[in-house]
């Protein structure tokens, strides 16, 4: 799942939750993101899904669209990567069906040595 978090001027507008396969993103009031401010063009920027990866594509818009602060024209969107739309600012996170993010789901769990040694031993 991914979420998405709107932010302007350092405040939190806006939180999204999403499994979708496409997230349209623009000032146009049928995008799934709608971003009300004259900077963002109408149809600005997409976000797809491609297996369990995110990518976002800037739409050809009048400002562009930056992620981590270097302007993109396609991105892999990474978790805690932060997208510029205009004034606005989009965080990105995955979050894993246990509601952890994936920074936690992608940490090695350290195990207990002397049992690991142990198991270790017994199928040498």
């Amino acid at each position: 799942m991914l979420n998405i978090e709107l932010d302007y001027q350092g405040k939190t507008l806006t939180t999204f939750e999403t499994e979708n396969e496409q997230i349209s993103i623009g000032r146009n009031p049928k995008n799934d993101i709608q971003i009300d401010n004259p900077a963002v063009s109408n149809s600005h920027a997409v976000v797809k899904k491609v297996m369990n990866t995110y990518f976002i594509e800037d739409l050809g818009s009048t400002n562009g669209t930056f992620v981590n602060e270097k302007k993109i024209d396609k991105y892999e969107l990474l978790d805690g990567d932060e997208v510029i739309v205009g004034k606005h600012s989009l965080k990105f996170h995955y979050i894993n069906k246990a509601g952890t993010n994936q920074e936690d789901f992608d940490k090695t769990v350290i195990l207990d040595t002397r049992k690991q040694k142990e198991l270790l031993v017994k199928n040498c």
